[in-house]
């Protein structure tokens, strides 16, 4: 079969050479290489396209190789090594010091070398690095981007997050951006828009017309946004012990599931009207001042896990990499409000951590409670209302839509219980799935820049985050309150909630069982 069917119809038209800058390091390796190579057995790379890696330091070819097949190799599915094996003959490297004078001119010597002679070449520079080195990449890469600028396929930049620290290093990033490419030609990519199960989002809500009606605060009770990891920092230590998971992951990826959720119905598919509502949704939040962040955010760290069933975990400060005084925070909580017509008096729930019990990101839309039913508590399993009907947007793992509704329970006798209505990706669609990175490099390939963000977006979301940070700041250590890893976060979180008579949902996969019902508390 044929799979490039399934992904875009025809070759990409504005790309000759993609160029991983940073082509040695952990995102190429883990991420990029296997989304290339399952990209190249799909069928959907053009034949006669260029991959070219750089790094610091010279690397023969057969460590090249190696380097390759360590990425493909560290997953059981076979189609990045079949991928990849086609595709060795069209990966390059390229030595590139960026802090070495005049490293452009021999850079775009060997660039020509590779790519021959003919048609002037469209480049895709993604810049796969640490943020502190883009300045560096930026200056090498600046002739490129300009001599290009004014043809129909100009060279392109590809950024990872994160952009900037806060929002002022945000708006002196773009500024940099913008002295040496125009704004068409920069992708700034979030991953999480490219996972199917929140591209689906926009599919349950605006081509099912049984979900409009309901999506207000009429009929929902509030909003859950999780993001749950087992892991801990990893080998990300150094950088993570900078950042946090407020701005890891809360700043970028949570907020733009947010956007998804609450927007309002774009006038049509195309990019720029769903970015239009999107940024209505950022522009209505509602500030959570520096001095509201003891009521309106939990802050937490995970601490050594001693007991229990599992083995011992370290705890944040035991972590290779992390200074001993550090106080970044592995866990965030917020109440959000979105001061919009739609969600007026509606809360949205965010929580993020580190060593939890469980690894899963999931929307979980909790609807009103029954008004005035018609059951005696003993048919209502002993309670006085009927639980609310829950809607979750599983992200990862076991991607899908659950719906749990009240059901009569088979007997003589007149009982409800909740049952689940699920829809599974891997269940329905037995059938290829590109990843987020295998979407994206594919778009970017295309010079399709609908999924990835734009700098207002950028800098209204830091915008929001930043007063949160400044209040963090401010508060007493001991407001950083401790979690055992392995667990469901800090009783801090659990309190937020509490005081508006609501609970988290438990962070409990599918596979391990239903859940009970989350709503409001009994």
């Amino acid at each position: 079969m044929d799979l490039s069917t399934l992904l875009k119809p025809t070759p990409p038209r504005c790309t000759s050479s993609l160029v991983i800058c940073g082509g040695t390091g952990d995102l190429a390796r883990r991420k990029l290489i296997p989304a290339l190579a399952r990209l190249q057995a799909a069928g959907a790379l053009p034949a006669d396209l260029h991959v070219v890696l750089t790094g610091r330091r010279p690397l023969p070819r057969e460590d090249l190789i190696r380097h390759l097949q360590e990425g493909a190799g560290a997953t059981t599915d076979p189609l990045p090594r079949r991928g990849l094996e086609a595709l060795y003959e069209r990966f390059h490297y390229v030595p590139l010091d960026p802090n070495t004078p005049g490293a452009s001119g021999p850079f775009a010597e060997a660039l020509q070398a590779i790519e021959g002679k003919g048609a002037a070449p469209a480049r895709l520079f993604y810049l796969a690095i640490p943020p502190e080195q883009i300045g560096a990449f930026l200056t090498v890469l600046a002739p490129f981007l300009a001599r290009d600028r004014q043809t129909s396929c100009p060279a392109r930049l590809l950024i990872e997050k994160p952009f900037g620290t806060d929002l002022a290093s945000a708006r002196v990033l773009h500024r940099r951006l913008q002295e040496v490419a125009d704004e068409s030609q920069i992708l700034r990519i979030d991953h999480y828009l490219g996972k199917e199960a929140v591209q689906n989002i926009l599919a349950l809500r605006f081509a099912n017309v049984m979900f409009e009606p309901v999506w207000n605060r009429q009929f929902i009770d509030h909003v859950q946004i999780s993001f749950a990891e087992t892991i801990g920092v990893g080998t990300r230590a150094a950088y993570f012990d900078r950042t946090g998971i407020l701005r890891d992951v809360v700043q970028n990826h949570l907020l733009q599931v947010l956007c998804l959720t609450a927007m309002e119905p774009p006038l049509s598919h195309r990019p720029t009207c769903i970015r239009i509502e999107k940024k209505k949704v950022l522009a209505a939040l509602r500030p959570i001042a520096a001095a509201d962040t003891p009521t309106q955010t939990c802050r937490g760290r995970y601490a050594r896990r001693q007991r229990g069933d599992g083995p011992p975990l370290p705890g944040y400060l035991e972590e290779p990499g992390i200074a001993p005084d550090s106080t970044t925070e592995t866990y965030a909580a917020l109440r959000v409000w979105i001061d919009t017509w739609r969600w007026s008096g509606i809360p949205f729930y965010l929580r993020a951590g580190k060593r939890l019990s469980t690894s899963l990101t999931e929307i979980a839309i909790i609807f009103k409670e029954v008004p005035g039913h018609i059951f005696p508590p003993e048919v209502a399993t002993g309670r006085t209302t009927i639980a609310p009907d829950v809607l979750v947007i599983r992200v990862q793992p076991d991607e899908g839509i659950h719906l749990t509704v009240q059901s009569k329970v088979p007997g003589m006798e007149f009982r409800l219980a909740p049952v689940d209505l699920d829809f599974s990706y891997q269940e329905s669609f037995a059938t290829y799935r590109p990843d987020a990175y295998e979407r994206l490099l594919l778009d970017a390939l295309h010079d399709d820049d609908g999924l990835f963000l734009q700098h207002d977006e950028i800098e209204a979301a830091w915008a929001f985050i930043d007063p949160i940070r400044e209040g963090w700041a401010r508060e007493a250590p001991a407001r950083l309150e401790e979690y055992e890893a392995g667990t469901e976060g800090p009783a801090g979180a659990a309190a937020l909630l509490a005081a508006d008579h609501r609970h988290w949902r438990p962070l409990t996969p599918r596979s391990a069982g239903r859940q009970p019902h989350p709503g409001n508390a009994p």
